[in-house]
């Protein structure tokens, strides 16, 4: 591959080492066997969407001033403090405040504030390096041909990101269950037996790992002098001017039908199926799999994805919009309507119409999106889409939150903290079942809500909203 530097090959390193973390597969779980309960869980990707929110902006605008590559350093650094926070974070065990319910409150009350700023700072970490990295990478490439060696790049990077992914998914499933490890350990001779308290923080000591790696990579990238930006406005003033923009943006979203309903349609299905992969871990648990199986499943997701590249590529090339948008419908109606009808190990089954329907949403936006917004105005109006997108995710994680504390208001002993470990995890199943059972009224309500607002207040189908390729012939 033609370019400037190394990097290039060092944004795809970047992307591997900084998104492939070891906790994923056991996200949700992980933070409960902490000792924060779903309430609190909520609330912290509600502060990690917010981050993001906030501080998108400005980081654009430190971009603008101080270069690309601080921004990338500056991500690193902040994972590597997200990750050393993470790992030096104490498991509150229960028993220990044993008739102790003072001492109980005050340790879980702590917890979640340090726990409150390792969010904010992995909301930052994303928001430093959301485009940053992009940017360096495509100035980078020959400007002769740069938009066929970017197509590349990219294909690249989803091949070995989906690896990486397949193989931090199956490594952190399996040393964050005490049981697997404990079996690996025999093999060697070790005598060792390892709790759940111990093993919950392997992922997260690998991911430190990561991290300092990610760094590493970030400090290698180079910015050339022409590259470097030489801003006209101080950081205030650039900041100011990067606000003007977004809300700009907003507004011309607002006055145009075809980005108004495509930024309607992605904010409403990402969270919705975004909540789930939150939490997706606990809904695993809930049909009789323990966390060994965890990564297999997740490699089962990261495969559909790159499935659902070559499907959305079809559906773009082949179909028209108000079809593919229907394809979408189904598929999101019955990953979610699923989960209000568990069926013991067998619900797995119905998992990849979630997984290709993530995929298939943002692989439609991109392209319809960009279709619709012309280039002055298209990556103010793709940050804008990402602004909303993080917001209704935070929003959605806080009913949750909600959601889950009324019903262990409802179903739960008065005294949950009198419960023992594991009557206490069969609790966070029983409230978690009944609460994923009510996500698909709210879903087909939301989708009737969507589906009258087009057609009497825009008045348009889908294929009269977007321009549709000749060689769409269906839908």
């Amino acid at each position: 591959m033609t370019s400037k530097s190394a990097n290039p090959k060092l944004f795809i390193l970047f992307r591997i080492f900084f998104n492939c973390r070891f906790y994923y597969p056991v996200y949700a779980i992980l933070f409960l066997d902490f000792g924060l309960s779903a309430e609190q869980f909520a609330k912290l990707n509600v502060a990690w969407a917010i981050a993001i929110v906030l501080l998108e902006v400005p980081s654009g605008a430190l971009a603008d001033q101080l270069g690309r590559r601080t921004l990338v350093i500056l991500a690193a650094i902040l994972m590597v403090i997200e990750m050393t926070i993470l790992a030096a974070m104490p498991v509150v065990d229960r028993l220990d405040f044993e008739g102790d319910p003072d001492g109980l409150n005050n340790a879980i009350f702590w917890l979640y504030l340090v726990f409150m700023a390792n969010r904010v700072i992995s909301g930052a970490a994303e928001a430093a390096a959301s485009g940053a990295d992009e940017a360096l990478a495509y100035d980078s490439l020959d400007e002769e041909n740069r938009d066929s060696l970017w197509t590349k790049l990219t294909k690249q990077l989803m091949i070995w990101q989906s690896v990486g992914f397949i193989l931090v998914t199956l490594i952190g499933a399996a040393l964050y269950d005490p049981e697997v490890v404990n079996r690996v350990a025999g093999w060697f001779g070790s005598e060792a037996k390892f709790v759940q308290a111990q093993t919950l923080k392997f992922p997260i000591y690998l991911t430190l790992g990561m991290a300092l790696i990610t760094l590493g990579i970030a400090l290698k990238m180079r910015e050339t002098e022409e590259m470097r930006p030489h801003p006209d406005l101080n950081l205030r003033d650039s900041i100011r001017a990067s606000f003007k923009r977004t809300f700009a943006a907003g507004g011309w979203i607002l006055k145009t039908p075809a980005a108004l309903m495509l930024i309607l349609i992605g904010l409403f299905y990402d969270s919705i199926i975004r909540l789930y992969y939150t939490v997706g871990s606990i809904w695993l648990e809930v049909i009789g799999y323990q966390p060994a199986w965890f990564g297999v499943i997740s490699v089962a997701g990261s495969l559909m994805g790159i499935l659902a590249a070559f499907i959305g590529g079809r559906l773009i090339e082949k179909c028209k919009p108000s079809l593919n948008f229907r394809i979408l419908a189904a598929l999101v109606f019955i990953g979610i309507f699923s989960l209000a009808f568990p069926i013991q190990y067998w619900s797995v089954l119905f998992l990849p119409a979630l997984w290709i329907s993530m995929r298939l949403l943002h692989f439609f936006l991109s392209n319809y999106l960009n279709r619709v917004t012309s280039s002055e105005k298209r990556a103010t109006v793709l940050s804008f889409r990402g602004l909303t997108m993080n917001l209704f995710y935070g929003m959605m994680t806080y009913l949750y939150g909600l959601q889950t504390a009324f019903l262990l208001g409802r179903i739960g002993p008065e005294d949950p903290e009198a419960l023992s470990k594991e009557e206490r995890r069969e609790l966070g199943h029983r409230v978690f079942e009944e609460a994923a059972s009510w996500w698909w009224i709210y879903l087909a309500a939301g989708m009737l809500a969507l589906f009258l607002f087009r057609w009497l207040k825009v008045r348009k189908s889908w294929n009269d909203l977007i321009p549709c390729d000749e060689k769409s012939d269906a839908g």
